[in-house]
């Protein structure tokens, strides 16, 4: 006997939006959470580290504050403010999420839970009673959590994870981040503005993967600026610790020896030992695949966020979600949108991406044409003393269609909304650029990139940027 319509696996940011859009259209929902609702994002990624950016870039520019005619004399960081200020903003929006639950009447069990059957979950609670709940569809967003490298493991007093590092309370004079990476990027940008020394080495040959390549250019252009120590396609080989900190060896032979080293090499599923292949789930390397509705091999159960490796965003999780929930209460004609998602990163300057890179349509045989603007030009960066970047169009050249919008400056995360719009419903380079854009905003950027594609922008100097 089902005594929910839907029981869900994890309370992270794709599991709790589901939970409360079930409830929303009448069914009963239960939800089984091992830690802490909000799931990595809320409680150690998302949330935290963009606080502990906000307190970061204030203080950048109160070091810079004589160049907008203020005083502001000796500033000074203190990491442990920081972190308890980063705290309480978990701790209150954790408590929102539970306040949700309880005004949708949402069943939230704390405890480890394991599938046992497609439509049973055996829950293990702190006291190592066990429950077993049954519905008639599952939902698994269990998440992915910090891999960790051998020749640097993690001991929370030199070298950390993403999430140990949260709970820091000093800052490290030095500090060397093995991986890159978005989080690496992030936290490179926060540690270097409150004043630690920032080297960065990885495998790869791009900091942040993927990006289109002139947003590449000009992140590394950016992190120069900033004397970050970049030592990039030359990954660590070794690693002692010394009395001051760690000296890590790279490829080339290179020796580094800085206070505190962060790890952040990527992320694997929270899949092991919990049901899910003794249920006939299809995995591959650890995650579960789902089809366009977030279905599973299993038609009664679906998976959601990390676990299924598609996209590591919590915003594309909340997406699946919602389209999991959906097609489970009988609208099948629900589906993920694939074609638009889009990845906001916190560095200095921010990055902001969504659709076809240029490298992307070249690789698909895709004619396209493409257009940019520089920040510099605008009135609106040149008065807040932001000047640093560009937005990138690219349409379709057949129809002028928008399938992919790239910026890397200042309130970058903020204009993606715009785009991302743009590219899921494929305006066309005419009608964005018949679009009245506010002046003096930073917006106009994304109106004078677009005119750029067809080479009438109205402030861009003829030799690009």
């Amino acid at each position: 006997m089902f005594l929910y319509d839907i029981v869900i696996l994890g309370a992270g940011p794709g599991g709790y939006v589901a939970a409360i859009r079930a409830a929303q259209l009448g069914a009963k929902v239960c939800i089984i959470e091992k830690e802490f609702v909000g799931g990595t994002c809320l409680n150690w990624g998302c949330i935290p580290t963009k606080a502990m950016y906000r307190s970061a870039t204030l203080f950048a520019e109160m070091r810079k504050a004589e160049t907008f005619g203020l005083s502001c004399k000796e500033p000074s960081a203190h990491l442990d403010r920081i972190v308890a200020r980063n705290n309480q903003i978990v701790k209150d929006l954790r408590e929102g999420v539970e306040q949700l639950f309880r005004r949708h009447r949402i069943n939230l069990i704390s405890g480890m839970g394991s599938v046992k059957q497609p439509g049973e979950v055996e829950v293990l609670s702190g006291g190592r009673t066990k429950e077993t709940v049954r519905g008639r569809n599952l939902i698994i967003a269990t998440g992915s959590e910090p891999m960790a490298l051998g020749l640097l493991p993690w001991d929370g007093e030199r070298v950390f994870s993403t999430r140990s590092i949260l709970q820091l309370e000093t800052i490290p004079k030095s500090l060397f981040i093995v991986g890159g990476g978005v989080s690496g990027c992030e936290f490179a940008l926060v540690f270097g503005a409150l004043g630690s020394e920032i080297y960065i080495a990885k495998r790869s040959t791009d900091p942040i993967k993927a990006l289109d390549r002139d947003l590449t250019r000009e992140l590394v252009r950016a992190f120069k600026k900033r004397r970050f120590r970049l030592h990039l396609g030359d990954p660590p080989v070794a690693a002692v610790h010394t009395g001051r900190g760690v000296e890590v060896t790279l490829q080339s032979g290179t020796k580094v020896e800085t206070e505190m080293v962060l790890v952040t090499v990527g992320r694997v599923p929270v899949s092991s030992g919990l049901g899910f292949p003794e249920i006939g789930l299809h995995l591959e390397q650890g995650f579960i695949q789902v089809n366009g509705h977030c279905q599973t091999n299993v038609p009664t159960v679906y998976a959601i966020g990390d676990v299924t490796g598609k996209h590591l965003l919590a915003h594309y999780a909340s997406h699946q979600g919602l389209v999991a929930v959906e097609h489970a209460l009988g609208n099948k004609t629900a589906v993920v949108a694939e074609h638009a998602v889009p990845a906001a990163i916190f560095t200095s300057p921010e990055i902001a991406t969504v659709g076809l890179t240029s490298q992307e349509c070249e690789q698909r045989g895709t004619a396209y044409r493409e257009g940019a603007f520089p920040f510099r030009a605008l009135g609106k960066a040149q008065a807040i003393g932001e000047i640093e970047g560009f937005v990138k169009v690219i349409a379709a050249r057949e129809n002028d269609r928008i399938i992919g919008m790239h910026i890397i400056g200042p309130d970058a995360t903020t204009l993606l909304a715009e785009c991302t719009l743009a590219v899921n419903r494929g305006v066309t380079l005419h009608e964005l650029s018949r679009t009245i854009h506010a002046h003096p905003t930073l917006a106009e950027a994304v109106w004078e990139a677009a005119e750029d594609a067809t080479g009438r922008s109205i402030h861009k100097l003829p030799l690009g940027l």
